[in-house]
């Protein structure tokens, strides 16, 4: 399509939008102030900053020109395919395959035989260990005990674009490939941008609503709607509740992460999972899913091994990958330790040359369409009102607050003073019943959803940065506030991931004891004499006994 082409439809897709936005909901005073200028201005600009996204996107066969998104569905995805994984791993050994054909014979059915029963299993286990013995762990990730096996047989030949490369990212993606049974839109459409969370009021019910609802002037975060929509590296992922009904890619969206990425960087960030329970909680798997398929479609259409480090966007390592840009006035949630965002580098990228990944940028005044770094009004667009909605006195200066229907209205200030409560977080005003004390702060109700949980252990509301986000002892996601964690888990000194006392075992060391979780305790020895966990003293002998620890070499 030519770009006259792609902004007229970038046209129509936004004023469809807004119409299906606000068919539900009982807030329309801003869709109503929505003019052409707004539309014009954010189609074109959006359409211009993302074309080279839309010129790799659109390589793909599941590229939807007409939504200017890619959907991925059942027919783009599979479950793992045993005969696959079967020949890829023997083009990975082929070398050395006839030289330890027997055990290698056992070995791979632990990968490619999906039915394996115990005793199989052990056999396929056992000559693991006999070719690898430090390879396998009942815990470890299958495709990780297969790199290892290549490394100890020496096949594994870590050079970027290796042909080992290669064919390991293939293999490690058949092992972990899932079909899925939805539809996920991966869009650089502005109209999605702008509707990314559902309106506020919608009769329906208020599911997916954020401090983005675009129809809300509660926050002024909204603005990221169109800032988000006008950078070029920012791409929203999405589910929907009926993806045959094409108003709910607009009006209720189910999930949503914004994504950003540059052509050819091989660095992505991935943002916070927004879900219909409220935001991060209960979205981890989710989240990873749509990071492993955003990860494999980018990886095809750049000829790329998919092959990628993922950290916390939080990292300190490598949060200066991630900037966000000038006049955004959106809510950068990635920058949260607890909203789980995530960085990704591909085996490609040199994290120590690569550009920053901007993100986000200003957003357009819906009234003007001049540029403008918070609400979706600019300074001299912005409606002041002259009378009390509460008491209908005249004034000379009203206070925007939440009134009990949960709509914003302008009050005196004699009316905000007697009937409305500050709400420390959101810096808004709410009636006195929908505000609560939460560890010495005043919050309001949406505030208390938005940013606090309930600590699984002592049942009490507190902010999710005092909380840490972690599992039970059934592997259920859980929050837990810092007093109880301190009392309950223990973070291992490994992976620096809290985990239940009774999932920790404190190893030995010349330095003391040391916890370990369960996911990281194969990495250490047991002594042969006492038995215990323990880490080898420099000179070889156990911390906690003083025998002499024999290398594989000397008991050889």
């Amino acid at each position: 399509m030519e770009m006259q082409e792609i902004i007229n439809q970038a046209k129509q897709n936004i004023g469809q939008a807004l119409a299906d936005y606000e068919q539900h909901t009982t807030q329309t005073e801003v869709l109503d102030d929505v003019t052409g200028e707004f539309i014009c201005a954010l189609a074109t600009d959006s359409s211009y900053a993302k074309q080279s996204l839309r010129e790799l996107f659109s390589k793909s066969p599941v590229w939807d020109e007409k939504i200017d998104a890619l959907v991925i569905n059942g027919t783009r995805t599979h479950n793992p395919d045993p005969s696959r994984i079967k020949d890829l791993g023997w083009h990975i050994l082929r070398n050395v395959w006839y030289e330890q054909e027997n055990d290698l014979v056992l070995a791979m059915a632990l990968f490619h035989d999906l039915e394996q029963s115990d005793e199989a299993k052990q056999e396929s286990v056992d000559a693991i260990n006999r070719l690898a013995p430090k390879a396998y762990g009942p815990t470890k990730k299958p495709s990780r005990v297969f790199k290892a096996l290549c490394t100890a047989l020496g096949v594994a030949d870590e050079t970027a674009g290796s042909e080992f490369q290669r064919l390991y990212a293939q293999f490690a993606d058949e092992l972990t490939a899932k079909k899925i049974s939805f539809k996920l839109y991966v869009s650089i459409n502005p109209a999605h941008f702008l509707t990314m969370s559902n309106p506020k009021y919608d009769r329906r019910g208020n599911t997916l609503t954020s401090c983005h609802s675009f129809n809300s002037t509660e926050y002024q975060y909204n603005n990221g709607c169109s800032g988000y929509a006008r950078d070029d590296t920012s791409f929203i992922v999405f589910t929907v509740s009926d993806p045959k009904e094409p108003e709910t890619l607009n009006n209720r969206k189910t999930t949503r992460q914004i994504f950003a990425y540059r052509p050819g960087s091989g660095l992505l960030l991935q943002s916070r999972m927004y879900n219909t329970s409220g935001g991060t909680y209960g979205g981890v798997e989710d989240s990873k899913l749509y990071r492993d398929l955003v990860q494999r479609e980018i990886s095809a259409l750049e000829n790329q091994p998919n092959l990628w480090k993922t950290g916390q966007s939080v990292n300190d390592s490598w949060c200066c990958l991630v900037r966000e840009g000038d006049g955004f006035g959106g809510y950068a949630d990635w920058t949260y330790n607890d909203f789980d965002g995530h960085i990704s580098c591909r085996t490609d990228c040199d994290v120590d040359e690569v550009e920053p990944l901007t993100v986000g940028t200003y957003g357009l005044c819906v009234k003007c369409g001049c540029e403008t770094s918070h609400g979706v009004y600019c300074d001299d667009c912005e409606d002041d009102g002259c009378s009390c909605d509460d008491c209908g006195d005249r004034c000379d200066e009203t206070y925007e607050v939440r009134n009990s229907s949960g709509e914003t209205i302008r009050v005196c200030e004699d009316c905000r003073d007697n009937s409305y409560t500050y709400c420390d977080e959101c810096e808004e005003y709410h009636p006195e019943d929908d505000v609560f004390n939460i560890d010495g702060r005043n919050v309001c109700d949406s505030c208390r959803d938005e940013y606090y949980e309930v600590c699984d252990y002592c049942d009490e509301y507190h902010h999710r940065d005092d909380m840490t986000l972690t599992y039970n002892n059934r592997g259920n996601e859980i929050y837990i506030c810092n007093d109880c964690r301190d009392e309950h888990y223990a973070c291992c000194d490994k992976c620096s991931e809290y985990s239940p006392l009774d999932d920790i075992t404190f190893v030995h060391t010349s330095n003391g004891d040391m916890p370990i979780c369960s996911e990281c305790i194969d990495e250490y020895e047991v002594c042969p004499e006492c038995c215990e966990q323990i880490e080898v003293c420099g000179d070889g002998t156990c911390p906690a006994c003083g025998a002499v620890i024999k290398s594989e070499e000397e008991e050889a």
